[in-house]
C-alpha cells in the first residue's frame, strides 16, 4: 500500500489504498423498474456492509442510437417489444431516485450512478450526487467524461471493451480536470467467464496510469472479486440482485444478499493480510523468537 492518494467523498471514509476496500453495490437495472423492490435493493446493500450503491441513469433517445432503440427485443430477459420500450421500463423518475439516494444516504451508503448521456449528469447534478461512474460502454465518449469532469466531482472509470489507447485518451481528458478517479478493470460480458477476467490488468493500470484502481466483476459467485484486493483493487463493484433468477438482463451476473455479505468480510480480510511490503521481525513473533532462536 505504498500509494498513498486519498479521494474524499462527501459523507464517506473516503477511497484509498490505505482505507479498506470500498464496496459498491450496483443496483444498476436490477429493480426492473419497480420502486418498491428499488427500496428493498438499497436497504439489504445496507445491511450487507456495502460502502455504496450505484444506479444507471438514462435518457434512452440521448443514450442508444436510433436504429438500436427501434430494434426488436423480444425474448425471456426483456421488457418490450424494442430496446427502447424495453430501456423506457427499466428507468426510475427524478423523483424516485432523489428518493431512493435519500434513503441510501440515511443509511449510511454513498448514493450515485452512472449517466449514460449528457442530460442525465444535469439530472444528478440538481439531486448533488458525490461521485460519478463512467460505464465501460461510455470509455470513448469523450463529450460526456468532459460533462462529468465538469462537475468537479471525483469519478470511477470500468474499463470494459478498451483498448489501453483508449483508456489513455479518456485519461488525459479526465487529468486536463482532476486527479480523483479511480480506473476499474472490467471484462463487458455478463455473465463473465473466469479465463475472460484478465485480473493481471490491474495492476498494470495502476502502473501505466499511477491511478487508484479496482475491480468491477461481472462473473458468476463471490470467489474472484475479493482476490482483487491482492492485485491492488481499493474499489470493488458487483451487481447487486434480490434474486438471481429474476427477469432482467444483469440478475444472473449478480451477487444475492449472502454474496454480498461475503464480497465485504472477504475483502476486508483480505485488506488486513496484505500489510506492508517489509521484513522484520513482528510483535506476534516475539515469544517464538525468544524460544528458538534465544534472543
Amino acid at each position: 500500500m505504498n500509494n498513498a492518494r486519498v479521494i474524499d467523498i462527501e459523507g464517506s471514509r473516503g477511497i484509498a489504498e490505505s482505507l479498506q476496500p470500498f464496496v459498491i453495490a450496483e443496483i444498476g437495472n436490477n429493480h426492473n423498474g419497480d420502486f418498491g423492490m428499488a427500496v428493498e435493493l438499497v436497504e439489504k446493500a445496507a445491511e450487507c456492509g456495502a460502502d455504496a450503491i450505484k444506479l444507471q441513469t438514462k435518457n434512452p433517445e440521448k443514450a442508444f442510437r436510433p436504429e438500436l432503440l427501434n430494434m426488436p427485443y423480444k425474448h425471456s430477459n426483456s421488457f418490450g417489444e424494442t430496446y427502447r420500450d424495453h430501456k423506457l421500463a427499466l428507468e426510475l423518475s427524478e423523483s424516485d431516485t432523489k428518493e431512493l439516494f435519500d434513503l441510501a444516504k440515511d443509511l449510511g451508503l454513498v448514493a450515485f450512478s452512472a449517466p449514460f448521456d449528457v442530460d442525465s449528469v444535469e439530472m444528478l447534478e440538481r439531486l448533488d450526487v458525490p461521485l460519478y461512474k463512467i460505464p465501460s460502454f461510455h470509455v470513448v465518449d469523450l463529450e460526456l467524461i468532459e460533462a462529468v469532469c465538469k462537475t468537479g466531482k471525483p469519478l470511477i472509470m470500468s474499463t470494459g471493451m478498451s483498448t489501453w489507447d483508449e483508456i489513455s485518451t479518456a485519461v488525459d481528458l479526465i487529468r486536463s480536470y482532476t486527479e480523483d478517479f479511480v480506473l476499474l478493470q472490467c471484462t463487458s460480458s455478463y455473465p463473465s467467464d473466469f479465463p475472460d477476467l484478465n485480473l493481471s490488468a490491474i495492476p498494470e493500470l495502476q502502473k501505466r496510469y499511477d491511478c487508484l484502481v479496482g475491480y468491477s466483476g461481472h462473473e458468476r459467485g463471490v470467489g474472484v472479486g475479493p482476490g482483487a484486493v491482492l492485485l491492488g483493487a481499493c474499489v470493488i463493484e458487483r451487481h447487486f440482485t434480490l434474486d438471481r433468477t429474476l427477469k432482467g438482463p444483469d440478475h444472473s451476473a449478480s451477487l444475492e444478499p449472502t454474496g454480498l455479505s461475503i464480497l465485504v468480510s472477504r475483502a476486508q480480510r483480505y485488506w488486513t493480510a496484505l500489510g506492508e511490503p517489509v521484513k522484520e521481525l513482528q510483535s506476534a513473533e516475539v515469544s517464538n523468537h525468544a524460544k528458538f532462536r534465544g534472543k
